[in-house]
C-alpha cells in the first residue's frame, strides 16, 4: 500500500512540475488563466446585464453575489497572468490571445484603466442588491471601464 501511495505522490509531483515545461506555446498556462478569469467576469456581467435589460427577473441575492464576484475579479492580484511577451504580437501567440503588445509599453495607462474597473465594480457590488434601479444605474460604469481597456488593448 505504501508503494502505491508513493507512486501516486511521485506521479502527481512529476506531472505538476513537467506540465509547464510541456506547454505547446509560450505562456500557455498564463494565457489560459487570464482567459478563464475574464470568462468568470463575462458570466457574471451576463447575469446582471440580463436583469438590467429585463430579460431575466431581478433577484437581489443573485445580483449582489454576481456583482461581488466581479469585484473580486477586479481586485485580485493577477499580475502573474500577464507576463511581458504574452501578447498576440508574438507569432506563436497570434491565434492564442487577443492581448495587444501595447499593454506592456503603456502599462501606466492599463493600470489606470484597471483602477477605474475596480472602482466601478466596488460601487456596483455595494448597490446591485438594493433594487433594479440601483443595478441599472451602476452597471453602465462597469461596462464602460471594461470597454475602455478592451478598445485599446484587446484585438477583435
Amino acid at each position: 500500500m505504501k508503494g502505491v501511495l508513493k507512486a501516486v505522490v511521485c506521479s502527481t509531483v512529476l506531472a505538476t512540475v513537467a506540465a509547464p515545461a510541456m506547454a505547446e506555446t509560450p505562456f500557455e498556462t498564463e494565457i489560459e488563466a487570464r482567459q478563464a478569469h475574464f470568462q468568470v467576469v463575462k458570466f457574471n456581467m451576463g447575469i446582471l446585464g440580463a436583469m438590467a435589460k429585463g430579460k431575466r427577473e431581478y433577484n437581489a441575492e443573485l445580483a449582489e453575489a454576481s456583482a461581488k464576484n466581479i469585484l473580486k475579479a477586479a481586485t485580485m492580484d493577477n499580475g502573474a497572468m500577464w507576463p511581458k511577451g504574452s501578447d498576440n504580437g508574438v507569432d506563436a501567440l497570434a491565434d492564442v490571445t487577443k492581448a495587444k503588445p501595447g499593454i506592456w509599453s503603456n502599462f501606466p495607462d492599463v493600470q489606470d484603466k484597471h483602477k477605474a474597473w475596480a472602482s466601478a465594480s466596488e460601487k456596483l457590488a455595494s448597490t446591485a442588491g438594493q433594487g433594479l434601479d440601483s443595478l441599472r444605474q451602476n452597471i453602465g460604469p462597469v461596462g464602460k471601464s471594461c470597454k475602455g481597456c478592451h478598445k485599446e488593448y484587446k484585438a477583435k
